[in-house]
Order: structure tokens, then sequence, then C-alpha cells
């Protein structure tokens, strides 16, 4: 994750040393059809490309906002993010992209500076950004909403484009996009330190931000719990532009001062965080690759366990049944997915047909994400 205004971070800098496409150390990370990463243009499109045999193209430009009935298309995949360029967000179909596939879809329009993208249970897809290339001015950043559905789809149509005029948005969280209320990560204009604002579709609109004294520096993953609660993943201070240190910040009803979670397993980093089918909490230590799973956050934390990621990741979900996990692997330029059974953790395949590693991939994620959060673990 990166502040637009910010120097680059430390994964951003080791990306620049001459990292390869893929570690070839890392065992389980073959991708094929490898030469095919550059497929996606790097320029901005003004429909969503074809997702069907019929041809289907999706909608012809952004809306201001209200719904539509659902489109026919394909049923839901993945997506991907990166932060530079113009065609920031990327829509991969059917799953799994176990062969390397190259994106199916781009969203109408051009976006820039996105780092987390979310999906919710019924695919619809979350985007902050930024409307122009430079970022800085604050009536430029947004969060639009992309249309799934039961199926689900992807590749469906804009529903509404919801302004942030308080801070840089930079990940997003809701159990239903359309119907609910969306919780915002963001870095305030003013302050330069992270908050949550919850935005609605529905009035197009954000609301106050949502802060806490125990946060020293930029915010990366937010969270939503089925029991309505807002968590946050923070870093402790900004040293030469770099975010330092990890600090996990719990709003009881998304609402009031906020609290720091206790968090016990040396997690020393922030990055995006997910809540899983027992309602545990998963944590990226992005800077470490590595992901922290805390449970019983009340809001002190249990340690679930800590798991190595193949490299540096920021931000990832789980998938419909909550037994894959996919996260956006910046080290590498490529969506790595994982078996998530824990204590059973481990690499199934990447991707990156499509994703340019200079553009650094910020996001991999699942459309739709866990549908059992609301309903528990599932019986027996």
């Amino acid at each position: 994750m990166r502040y637009v205004t910010s120097a680059l971070s430390a994964v951003a800098l080791i990306g620049l040393v001459g990292c390869s496409v893929m570690n070839s150390g890392s065992s389980g990370s073959s991708l094929p059809n490898a030469g095919g990463q550059s497929a996606a243009p790097d320029k901005a499109v003004t429909n969503w490309m074809p997702i069907n045999s019929a041809g289907w193209k999706g909608d012809a430009g952004p809306h201001s906002g209200g719904a539509h009935p659902p489109q026919t298309g394909t049923r839901g995949g993945n997506y991907a993010s990166v932060f530079r360029g113009s065609v920031d967000v990327y829509g991969y179909s059917p799953k799994p992209n176990k062969t390397n596939n190259p994106p199916v879809c781009s969203p109408p329009g051009s976006r820039y500076n996105v780092n987390g993208i979310a999906s919710d249970e019924k695919g619809n897809l979350i985007v902050p950004g930024s409307s122009t290339a430079s970022g800085r001015s604050t009536k430029h950043w947004q969060i639009q909403v992309f249309q799934g559905s039961t199926m689900p789809l992807i590749c469906g149509q804009l529903l509404g484009t919801i302004p942030d005029m308080t801070g840089q948005p930079v990940d997003a969280a809701s159990f239903n996009a359309i119907l609910a209320p969306i919780a915002v990560s963001e870095i305030n204009f003013t302050t330069k330190l992270g908050e949550v604002v919850l935005c609605t579709l529905s009035s197009l609109s954000c609301s106050a931000p949502i802060t806490s004294s125990a946060i020293t520096g930029y915010s990366a993953g937010v969270a939503m719990d089925a029991g309505g609660n807002c968590w946050l993943s923070t870093a402790k201070r900004i040293s030469n532009g770099i975010p330092v240190g990890f600090r996990l910040i719990y709003w009881a009803g998304c609402t009031g001062n906020g609290a720091v979670a206790s968090v016990p397993g040396g997690q020393s980093s922030y990055g995006g965080l997910f809540i899983d089918n027992d309602g545990n909490i998963g944590s990226f230590d992005a800077f470490n690759s590595m992901l922290f799973v805390y449970s019983g956050c009340n809001p002190s934390c249990g340690l679930v366990g800590k798991f190595a990621l193949q490299g540096q990741s920021f931000y990832g979900n789980l998938n419909g049944s909550g037994h894959k996990l996919a996260v956006g692997d910046e080290q590498n330029g490529s969506v790595d997915v994982y078996n998530y059974t824990l204590p059973t953790f481990t690499l199934r395949y990447s991707f990156n047909a499509g994703l340019k590693h200079r553009n650094l991939v910020e996001s991999g994620i699942f459309s739709p994400t866990n549908q059992r959060l609301h309903h528990g673990p599932p019986p027996g």
C-alpha cells in the first residue's frame, strides 16, 4: 500500500531492485503462458472487454448512481488491481485460473492509484481510487461500485461513484455494497493518518471520519465482522516516507473512539485484513511476506497461526466457501492463490497474465468473497 504523495514503500523499493516476474526459488509457483503477462492494454478502455461467447460488453460508461437490472454474463472469478497505470483493475474468469489465462475484462473509464479492492458476498466489486493520474486534488478521490449478482457475475455495470472528500481511500469492505454500508480505509488529507469512513451507494456519500488517538501512521486494510464491528490495520509511524510497525485498531459497532487490539505473534508491518469462516481475523504482514491469523479478538487476540507467503503481499480475500485465499503479490507481480483450511495453508497456484510487474500488483481477490460469514462456520 502506498500513499500517493509519499516516497515509495519498502516493498516497492525491493521491486525496483530487479525482482523477476516470479521468484525462481518459490515452490509451486510455475506460471503457464507467462509470456502473456503484457497482454492487457496499458491504456484506458471505454467498455468492459467481452466476457463471454455472446460478446456482452457490460456498460458503455459511468453512471452517477442508481441500480441496474442483472446482466447476462459469466460466473464469478478473480480480480486483480495494480497501483500504476490507468487500467488499474482486471477481471479473470472462469476460476480457478490454474493455466494463467489472460484477463477477460477491465472496467470502463480510467482510475489511478488503486491499492486494495474488495468484493462482497453477492460479487459486487468495490474499487477505491482516483479519477486523475496525480490524485492530489481532494475532489478526485472516489469509491466505485460495480454490479455482481447471486450467480455471481463479474464485469458488471457501474452502479455508482461515491466521492471521498476527507482522505485518500486505500481499501474497502462490505457484506452487501448495494444495501449495506461500505467501510473504507483512508489516509486523511490533513493529518496524513489512517481512519475509517462509512459510505453508502444509496446516498453516494460518506460519513465523517471514524478515528482513534491510537492511530499514528498510515492505514491499509479494513474489515467488518459479523457483529458489525470495524477493524483497521495501521502503521505505527512513518520513517522517510516508509510505514513502520503494525497496530490493529478496533471500533465496536464501527463507532466511538476505538481501541488497540492486543495481538501476539510478532507481526511487524501492516497490510490487508479479512474475516474467515470461524470469525478469525486474517492480517497480512506485507513487508515480511507473512499472514497472521488471530482469534477471539475482544479486542485482545489469540494467535491461530502465522504462515509464510510467496512474496510481499498487501491485499486479498477468501473465496465464497472460505477455503481459498487470493492475494496480490507485489514482489513477484502476480496473484497467488492458497488453500486456506487451517492449520493447513499451502500455495495452490499463481497467475500473472496481463499484469505488468512494474505497475505493482496490490490486490488479488475472489468474487464473490466468503458467503458463510453471516451464518458462521459450516455444520460439522
